[in-house]
């Protein structure tokens, strides 16, 4: 019985060292080569948590890889059902579009969903966590855009 567990926990690490499955993050090394310029529709949370991974802000002119982020649209959508007068979930779509410069140029558009319960009583309440779910889709841009930023690289 003991050794089930065993051959199903070798069998797993096998196959993931076998897939070449590593943990996606920014090398302390390449982050200093990428040059990133902001749209007038880019809110300024986002240009900072940016700035905090990338160091966006020392010798931006000597770097010859460049990322323009542009387009930061955010949508709110309302999902109206049954008889009551009131939408009973909502959704945030939060898109941008980026396009790294360098030996190529490649133009991408970024996208991140998120559906919420709209039945809340108080509208302050509401509007705070529409804000920390559009915080939440920043985060997540982020992600994608440090997937591109590798996918760049290669």
């Amino acid at each position: 019985m003991k050794l089930r567990p065993f051959f199903l926990y070798t069998c797993l690490l096998i196959s993931l060292t076998g897939c070449q499955f590593n943990q996606l993050n920014i090398d302390l090394d390449k982050k200093d080569l990428f040059n990133f310029r902001f749209d007038s529709s880019v809110p300024n949370s986002f240009e900072q948590k940016l700035a905090i991974l990338f160091n966006t802000e020392k010798e931006a002119e000597n770097r010859q890889n460049q990322i323009l982020i542009q387009d930061y649209i955010l949508n709110k959508y309302d999902i109206y059902g049954g008889s009551s007068l009131r939408a009973l979930e909502g959704e945030i779509n939060l898109e941008i579009h980026i396009k790294m410069i360098g030996n190529k140029q490649i133009s991408k558009k970024l996208v991140s969903y998120k559906r919420y319960k709209s039945n809340e009583l108080n509208p302050f309440a509401q509007d705070q966590m529409i804000k920390s779910l559009e915080s939440e889709m920043q985060k997540e841009l982020i992600d994608q855009i440090i997937f591109e930023v590798h996918a760049f690289e290669m």
